[in-house]
């Protein structure tokens, strides 16, 4: 598999079944002469992280994961910006939380959505994508010391890596 020169970066999200205690296992089963990287099940990405193939397409069944990851690859700066905004705060929490509730939701930008995506996955219990049956996220606030809601360097390398990068 031909890789870009490694970056050091891994996945922004948690991620319900993720691979990265798996990758030391995963990683000696790729085949040595693989073109192309299909992941179908996107999720938090630590193999696609782990391997950066030059080549890659990635799907994943939510529209929000798929606009989380075109937007790190495609504006990461102006998502870090955004990011920067949000505060640890059970009241912020739920008041953000809800906003999908909103008919003034279907107009917030990609860039926004990503950044409420990333702060919910954060702050939110075990880091879990829930929604109910309207589409709404329904993960109650989390309890942590101080989560990074924010790492500019990991989304600026995760950014590179993604580059070029099919993502639907």
């Amino acid at each position: 598999m031909t890789q870009k020169q490694a970056l050091k970066c891994r996945p922004f999200l948690k991620w319900a079944g993720g691979k990265t205690q798996l990758l030391p296992e995963l990683m000696t089963r790729i085949p040595k002469n693989c073109n192309h990287y299909f992941e179908p099940f996107i999720g938090g990405g630590a193999l696609f992280f782990a391997l950066q193939p030059s080549q890659a397409s990635l799907f994943d069944i939510n529209p929000d994961l798929i606009n989380v990851y075109q937007v790190v690859r495609d504006s990461v700066e102006e998502l870090i910006d955004h990011l920067s905004t949000h505060i640890y705060e059970k009241d912020y929490f739920y008041q953000l939380r809800n906003i999908d509730r909103s008919p003034d939701f279907k107009h917030w930008t990609a860039i926004q959505k990503a950044s409420r995506l990333i702060y919910l996955n954060k702050t939110c219990f075990n880091g879990l994508y829930r929604v109910n049956s309207k589409g709404q996220f329904n993960v109650p606030f989390g309890r942590y010391t101080n989560p990074t809601i924010c790492h500019a360097d990991n989304l600026r390398s995760c950014s590179q890596a993604l580059q070029n990068i099919t993502i639907n």
